[in-house]
């Protein structure tokens, strides 16, 4: 008799250990679903806000657009206005192509070569692709403005930009937001600490309220479209 309440016991022990067992595990797994899923809602927020910027952005450029259309159809009758809108276009596309001079608000980024080797162009055409990725405008290196045709390479000791000869230390000038163009360049991580890493350079940087940027020399140097054609349609 005693044996066999013994051994009900011990079954009922046995059976309560596996429920509290599985119980526990249920625990365990249903906590790491939910870390799981909490990780996954916090990626779909982050990507749905994203794509909310991006469509902004978007929609943004779409109106800009639609309303240079409507500009352009609502002149068709008044002559002046249709010139007025096609001068402001020209105007657009010689700063883009940096055939005017410009001025506005940036930042001046002085770079001086600290190492016993000449300096090597990529430290230069790092930072202009870092200015380039935080909406720099308009940029120039040592007066020389930077354009799509722009050549950046190293001869000798020299870095030859726009075909102009260039030593150490060198005047980076930048219009864009001077305080966001400032973070993007000195962030944790940032070009700026990757020059002095790579590169054996000292990089100081200025914000500025106005900053002027010469246009580009056009004396066949950098710009160059003898080969080109307009694609007959």
């Amino acid at each position: 008799m005693i044996v066999s309440r013994n051994l009900s016991i011990t079954l009922i022990c046995i059976i309560l250990g596996v429920m509290l067992a599985w119980q526990y595990k249920s625990i365990l797994n249903n906590n790491k679903r939910d870390t799981t899923n909490i990780v996954r809602l916090e990626s779909v927020k982050d990507e749905l806000l994203a794509q909310k910027e991006n469509n902004e952005d978007l929609r943004k450029r779409n109106e800009e657009l639609q309303n240079r259309v409507l500009e352009y159809e609502s002149s068709q009758g008044d002559r002046s206005q249709l010139e007025k809108s096609l001068e402001a276009e020209l105007e657009r596309a010689r700063w883009i192509a940096g055939l005017t001079d410009v001025e506005g608000a940036g930042v001046v980024v002085k770079i001086e070569y600290i190492g016993k080797d000449s300096i090597r162009e990529n430290a230069i055409l790092r930072l202009i692709n870092e200015l380039k990725a935080a909406e720099a405008q308009a940029i120039s290196i040592e007066g020389e403005r930077i354009v799509a045709m722009s050549e950046i390479k190293k001869a000798g000791d020299f870095i030859v930009v726009n075909g102009k000869q260039m030593v150490s230390p060198f005047t980076v000038k930048a219009i864009a937001d001077p305080k966001k163009l400032e973070n993007s360049l000195t962030m944790i991580g940032g070009i700026v600490e990757e020059l002095q890493m790579l590169f054996e350079v000292k990089v100081t940087i200025e914000r500025k309220d106005n900053i002027t940027i010469p246009k580009v020399r056009d004396d066949g140097s950098v710009l160059k479209y003898d080969l080109l054609n307009t694609k007959k349609l």
